[in-house]
């Protein structure tokens, strides 16, 4: 057993390196910008695949007009203004939530946020309304190829939606509770660009149900 002598027991204490914080109350966990990297990587391929099922079932609508005339056109239910008008609005919102976060504002970011949930709701709501608007004057899934093309892309539409709904709202949970540090702000990025591209997608829809189909 070595003997302590005066210079071991007297000597400095050992210099440990200082490690970087990461700045504010709530420091960047390790690996963090690999996580959003892979989540936005992630969401991008999500979108790519989306954009291909839209795509094949609009090209497919517009080969089977094209190759004789049995094609009747469809009035486009007004509630259908009212939901591209709130869808428009919910993603202002979400992306002024996003905004506001960064800048650590959370109680506006709440604000925010809540207020694109509940218009993404709403939305939902409305095209159920539609729909039933359509079955009401006579406009089934089988009453003509418009008319099918349309309850399929929008039903196409909807599912998106749903989902996209889903990550909202447990954002929205966490957001509540005041949880959303920067660990878990990934989330909010991918939930808002998603949302971004459904609406983009929507107004393509009904740009082509309005003015062309």
């Amino acid at each position: 057993m070595p003997v302590l002598t005066q210079p071991r027991i007297g000597g400095p204490p050992p210099l440990l390196p200082v490690l970087p914080s990461g700045g504010g109350d709530n420091p960047e966990p390790p690996g963090h910008g690999a996580t959003r990297s892979v989540s936005m990587i992630g969401m991008i391929v999500l979108m790519c695949a989306s954009t291909m099922t839209f795509g094949a079932l609009i090209a497919a609508m517009i080969l089977r007009r094209s190759l004789n005339n049995d094609w009747h056109s469809m009035p486009v239910p007004r509630m259908l203004w009212w939901n591209t008008a709130g869808l428009v609005v919910s993603s202002v919102a979400f992306d002024l939530a996003r905004r506001f976060l960064a800048k650590n504002r959370r109680v506006l970011f709440n604000w925010y946020w809540s207020a694109g949930s509940l218009l993404g709701t709403l939305f939902l709501i409305g095209q159920v309304l539609a729909w039933r608007e359509l079955y009401a004057r006579g406009y089934f899934l089988a009453g003509g190829l418009a008319t099918a093309f349309f309850y399929v892309i929008t039903w196409t539409h909807a599912l998106h939606v749903v989902g996209a709904i889903a990550a909202v709202y447990y954002v929205e949970f966490r957001a509540l509770r005041f949880e959303l540090g920067p660990s878990r702000r990934t989330m909010v990025a991918v939930s808002a660009l998603f949302w971004h591209f459904l609406d983009v997608m929507w107004l393509c829809i009904m740009a082509l149900f309005a003015w062309w189909a």
